[in-house]
């Protein structure tokens, strides 16, 4: 792959990983459209989930820390447990644990439905989760939050391991539903987001490149994952606290529609 491919990749990814649109829909439509839609390789998904992974890390780092230092101390002290990092812990935990069952379990499935027209049918569905999706609540701190509500925001996730369904914009209607602040809808859907996608760089780390691929393109892939996941982050924010996260669903269902009557 040339570093062009890379970039261009790179950027569908970090773009659409946060914003309520499908990344997964996105990469298999723009290589596709752009690059005649070739399988993509393994490393595409590792070097992409890095760089947004990265992103996520150096904006939500307060948010991990306060979650990694509130764990640890809650398995030594009583106390501890009682701090807002600790439960804030436990709910990502427990929040990731129903993608992790149903990944591992479908993964075979998921991976032969990865085409175009089942993108498409996947984009018309998150168009339906977003413009059915309420304002939030004021669930605004992780003491606010029942571990029931991280259940549900993880079962909502593992619906967007079918191809065109947004992740985050599944978990994030799923929490606003349940009461959650905008904000915090947001952030406990990229802590989870952060969650697996630690688990697939260790992968790639574990793995290392394949035979024949050059680090140039895979180091072009992260870098435009990184800026551009970073960007939609923020942009994302913004969105979120002007109750405007519906007006995705237009744009989801017209890329699925006007996907269904191009298909060759």
């Amino acid at each position: 792959m040339d570093p062009f491919r890379a970039i261009v990749l790179g950027v569908v990814q970090g773009l659409t990983e946060f914003l309520p649109v499908s990344s997964s829909g996105h990469l298999v439509l723009a290589d596709y459209y752009l690059f005649g839609g070739q399988a993509l390789p393994l490393w595409v998904d590792i070097a992409s989930n890095t760089g947004t992974f990265l992103a996520a890390l150096l904006l939500m780092r307060r948010e991990i820390a306060q979650a990694l230092t509130g764990f640890f101390a809650g398995l030594t002290r009583r106390e501890a447990r009682e701090s807002e990092g600790w439960k804030l812990a436990l709910l990502i935990l427990v929040a990731s644990l129903p993608a992790l069952v149903v990944g591992l379990a479908l993964k075979d499935v998921f991976e032969r439905i990865n085409n175009p027209v089942f993108v498409s049918f996947g984009l018309l569905l998150t168009g339906v989760i977003l413009w059915t999706t309420p304002a939030g609540g004021r669930k605004d701190t992780a003491h606010r939050i029942a571990y029931k509500d991280a259940f549900l925001g993880g079962l909502a996730q593992s619906l967007a391991i079918l191809p065109g369904v947004s992740r985050s914009g599944s978990t994030i209607a799923a929490f606003l539903h349940l009461g959650l602040s905008p904000v915090m809808a947001a952030k406990l859907s990229f802590l989870m987001y952060s969650v697996a996608s630690f688990g697939v760089m260790l992968l790639g780390l574990k793995d290392g490149l394949p035979d024949g691929v050059d680090a140039a393109p895979v180091l072009a892939m992260i870098a435009a994952a990184f800026v551009s996941g970073y960007l939609a982050m923020l942009w994302l924010f913004g969105i979120l606290r002007r109750g405007q996260f519906r007006w995705f669903a237009p744009y989801v269902w017209a890329l699925a529609a006007w996907t269904l009557f191009t298909l060759r």
